[in-house]
């Protein structure tokens, strides 16, 4: 009976030093920041962009998608944060919480949209595809050389039907 007690605190022991590891790992492990290597990046970065997509330019149409994608979700975590402060901020009123929480809702409905229609359009073989969403329409930047009438008529049917607008509030444009 006595080994089988110094057995059990035995293990019992074990398993609290295990415990107290993990958790000091854990708060270790959390206190380590990742940042990217800014050399791999900044070629990447463009200055500004100006706000209408027709008139973006870039050398190479791969980093155009990439440069534009890292933009939008710098500024989307950006929107984020800001909105959760205001919910979790008591001393914002009820109504500014609740307009907060819409607006994560729209952008969260607006992302979704855009991997969607993203999606789908590399699913059809294009390369690449971006969509912005706005509020009178939407614009759909395709990377391929050439669009046909009949792939430009496809494209704007699938993207309207997502998007929830008529064709003729569907803007595509077609970047090589």
């Amino acid at each position: 009976m006595d080994r089988k007690k110094l057995w059990l605190i035995g293990v019992i022991l074990g398993l609290m030093v295990i415990y107290l590891l993990v958790n000091v790992l854990e708060k270790e492990m959390s206190l380590i920041e990742v940042t990217p290597d800014e050399s791999t990046i900044s070629p990447l970065l463009a200055e500004e962009l100006p706000e209408d997509p027709t008139r973006w330019r870039f050398d190479d149409a791969h980093a155009f998608f990439v440069e534009y994608r890292l933009e939008r979700d710098r500024v989307r975590g950006q929107e984020l944060e800001m909105l959760n402060d205001i919910i979790s901020n008591p001393q914002a009123g009820v109504e500014t919480r609740r307009e907060a929480e819409l607006q994560i809702l729209n952008l969260v409905e607006l992302m979704e949209k855009e991997l969607i229609v993203e999606n789908m359009l590399k699913a059809q073989g294009y390369p690449d595809a971006i969509y912005f969403g706005g509020k009178d329409g939407v614009t759909v930047m395709i990377h391929t050389a050439q669009l046909n009438e009949e792939e430009f008529f496809r494209i704007s049917d699938m993207v309207s039907a997502v998007a929830g607008v008529s064709r003729e509030k569907v803007q595509v444009i077609q970047q090589d």
